[in-house]
């Protein structure tokens, strides 16, 4: 069960944390996509904030735009003079703001809030780092978690407290959750862009740019990565989904059980579960067999946009209120997200006891990460949806896993310009 803190509690432990700013900029003017994702606790933490009554209070604007939609639309807001104050993004995303030169440092905004600051864990803001520089405040971290159907697996004799760690146990149990006669699938292992795919290439031993500074997806690790999903797909272990339908498709076929196992950001915990009439179990990535597995982890946090001085300093302490212990434990309970204030895993109360009682969860967030690539500008959304196409090719095996990441290879070298 997630326990939420109201709004009240929230407004009243975090002030103290927050620096006290003279300017009265007028109201400020928030912008993000994926409501049905996360949009109820980005509400309440801003409703909590607003109720403190800053001068300049947030009108949060929420819509179920995909990240690269809302990506386009604030770009073109910035060019039309109707640049919002900040926006949410995800790491897939932030590169435009950055290269666009209109997304503004949060160095000194955190500075300003020195004790703050002190409780954050400075692995996870590297996440928000370009070039050194902080260019997104942290709202959560998520790592990718395999969900499991803990009815399919004890029907089919398999034991859900010892899930698969590797590709051949993780072949193995689909086997014996697979039943082609009804449609259902004992794994669904990927996504319609990199982020699954690159934890896998690392933990194979590749990497998405090789040492002569091209692209490295269509190396033997490449190769190998998307060759094992097409033998899943083949053997009938592994639903192939189009591009197009992915992301609605792939939570409606484990929720309704066609799918007993599926690998996906940890972040969509509570809309899998809550709508799932099996208990779920989490576990981590299972990747290639020997290898020491490594995951990316993707950080959602909110740039700033705002240029003019006063509107800087109020979007400053409306973005700080999203790092205080109170909003961290928040978000955790909501998305099973990497906890981005120490301060809120040690007391109790925030996240102590919950994380006693969700020990899958704990273990998710030990998993070994790194920063998810991102191409510079704009060209990070024309390369993932290449990927997303092309990988779709070889799980239907309309071309082969050489073929196609050779291919793939070929295009991310053009957009980077590697010669």
């Amino acid at each position: 069960m997630i326990r939420l803190i109201s709004a009240t509690a929230i407004a009243t432990i975090s002030l103290a944390l927050l620096p006290v700013f003279s300017a009265a900029a007028g109201e400020l003017r928030f912008v993000s996509g994926q409501e049905k994702q996360n949009g109820a606790v980005l509400k309440q933490i801003f409703e909590a904030y607003n109720g403190t009554k800053p001068s300049s209070p947030v009108k949060l604007e929420l819509d179920n735009k995909s990240d690269l939609d809302t990506t386009q639309k604030v770009l073109a807001d910035i060019v039309a003079g109707t640049t919002p104050d900040a926006v949410r993004v995800t790491g897939a995303v932030l590169r435009p703001y950055v290269d666009s030169g209109r997304a503004q440092p949060l160095d000194d905004c955190l500075a300003s809030a020195p004790d703050l600051a002190a409780q954050l864990d400075k692995g996870l803001l590297d996440d928000f780092r370009v070039n050194g520089k902080l260019y997104a405040m942290p709202w959560y971290v998520t790592l990718p978690a395999l969900f499991i159907n803990t009815d399919a697996f004890k029907a089919a004799g398999l034991d859900p407290a010892r899930p698969p760690k590797n590709w051949t146990e993780l072949e193995a149990a689909a086997a014996k959750l697979s039943d082609k006669a009804n449609n259902k699938y004992g794994v669904l292992t990927y996504m319609p862009n990199t982020y699954m795919f690159e934890g896998q290439l690392a933990s194979a031993g590749g990497a998405m740019i090789g040492a002569d500074g091209k692209s490295g997806v269509g190396g033997a690790a490449g190769v190998e990565v998307m060759g094992y999903m097409r033998g899943l797909v083949e053997k009938g272990y592994m639903p192939a989904v189009s591009p197009g339908t992915f992301w609605g498709e792939a939570g409606r076929m484990f929720q309704a059980g066609e799918v007993a196992m599926l690998l996906s950001s940890s972040s969509g915990y509570t809309s899998l579960v809550s709508k799932a009439s099996f208990k779920v179990a989490l576990a981590p990535m299972p990747a290639k067999d020997g290898a020491a597995p490594v995951t990316m982890a993707s950080g959602n946090g909110f740039v700033m946009l705002a240029t003019d001085p006063a509107r800087k300093e109020a979007t400053c302490k409306a973005l700080l209120s999203l790092v205080t212990p109170e909003s961290v434990a928040l978000t955790v309970k909501a998305t099973a997200s990497s906890p981005i204030n120490t301060t809120a895993v040690v007391k109790p109360e925030l996240l102590g006891d919950f994380y006693k009682q969700n020990p899958d969860l704990k273990v998710i967030n030990t998993q070994r990460s790194q920063n998810w690539y991102t191409l510079p500008g704009k060209t990070n959304n024309e390369f993932q949806s290449n990927f997303g196409d092309i990988q779709y090719e070889i799980l239907t095996g309309a071309t082969s896993a050489q073929d196609g990441m050779k291919r793939l290879s070929g295009i991310m070298d053009d957009l980077t310009g590697a010669k």
